[in-house]
């Protein structure tokens, strides 16, 4: 505050912590109040609900770059969603939105689901997402079975 703006020192000794009871206490009592919506939401201490239930997650924001699209697809599953719910919403939402280059094969079963472009090992289908620690991933066309690395 400028010097000289007609504050009292009572005002200024209620600003800084030293103020009358009389004229913190309102505040005190306001906070409180402003306060107890929000206990609502919370369970008693005392009670038999489990925190890691409280915080469990129940739904997941995963983005799937499909191979040689400009924008990852955005897709929120289920917490127990596995790597074949995963490529089905992906494919299926893909061909939904009309995003181009267009997929060659509508069915999810031709493609194949990695942690990123550059790994070459693709993600088994009954892995569950949640325990994979990531949510981006990668979607290509699944290789011909014939054709390996060699070197």
């Amino acid at each position: 505050m400028p010097i000289g703006s007609g504050c009292t020192t009572q005002a200024l000794a209620a600003m800084h912590g030293g103020g009358e009871p009389e004229v913190v206490e309102p505040h005190r009592r306001l906070l409180q109040q402003r306060m107890e919506p929000l206990s609502s939401f919370r369970p008693p201490a005392d009670s038999d609900v489990d925190r890691d239930d409280c915080r469990r997650l129940t739904r997941l924001l995963v983005n799937v770059t499909v191979d040689r699209s400009l924008w990852p697809v955005h897709l929120v599953l289920g917490a127990d969603a596995t790597v074949a719910d995963l490529v089905r919403a992906a494919v299926a939402a893909y061909a939904r939105e009309g995003r181009r280059p267009p997929l060659a094969g509508a069915a999810a079963d031709g493609f194949e689901l990695h942690l990123d472009k550059y790994s070459l090992q693709s993600l088994r289908l009954e892995d569950k997402v949640l325990d994979l620690g990531s949510r981006n991933f990668f979607l290509c066309a699944r290789r011909p079975a014939g054709l390996g690395l060699t070197t």
